[in-house]
């Protein structure tokens, strides 16, 4: 299962109308999404997005709501994190919030600025401080695509305690718990009952 794979399921599941993509890079995935009102947003002039601005100055300045919401832009955990939390304000009650790149393979995947080829920048981090701090959010890792989280308004079903420090090694020994990570089958059997 690819990203769009992925938000396509939920938008066919939950019967989405409204999407948004933050970080378009050229619209690659943005073109694969199948919903009604599609927006994106890329500082990039290049990337051709609906909006030319960074993701913060598009939530300072708009305040519409999206039913689903597709977060991969700058791969930098406190960035990453403003655009959660920038993203749960805009998002309608029963919506959903995809984040990518939040299971880096190896550690120079991570390494900000980047250094590889491969680059998940260390987004991980900002999806385990949310599921650290707050209790109201249904949270999971699809093991899929380099790591989809998906971020629901709701409780955790599988809250998360941690005493180690938030080290990329103690990310690696616990990141099953620590990502509440679910293969694709879990998904795919999470969407039947949801």
């Amino acid at each position: 299962m690819n990203r769009y794979d992925i938000i396509n399921s939920l938008i066919k599941k939950y019967d989405y109308k409204e999407y948004l993509e933050i970080g378009v890079q050229n619209k690659v995935n943005f073109n694969k999404i199948e919903c009604n009102i599609k927006m994106s947003i890329d500082p990039d002039e290049n990337a051709k997005a609906d909006y030319i601005m960074t993701s913060d100055e598009y939530f300072k300045n708009h305040k519409q709501k999206f039913e689903i919401i597709f977060i991969d832009g700058l791969h930098h955990n406190e960035q990453t994190y403003k655009d959660i939390i920038n993203s749960l304000e805009c998002l309608h009650k029963n919506g959903t919030i995809v984040v990518h790149d939040c299971n880096p393979k190896e550690k120079i995947h991570q390494v900000v600025p980047r250094i590889s080829k491969v680059w998940n920048g260390d987004c991980w981090r900002a999806f385990v401080r949310l599921r650290k701090e707050r209790d109201n959010l249904d949270m999971f890792v699809i093991d899929t695509d380099y790591g989809c989280g998906i971020i629901r308004k709701g409780e955790q079903l599988s809250p998360m305690y941690i005493n180690e420090d938030i080290t990329f090694e103690n990310f690696m020994k616990y990141k099953k718990e620590w990502l509440n990570l679910i293969s694709v089958e879990e998904f795919q059997q999470w969407l039947l009952i949801k």
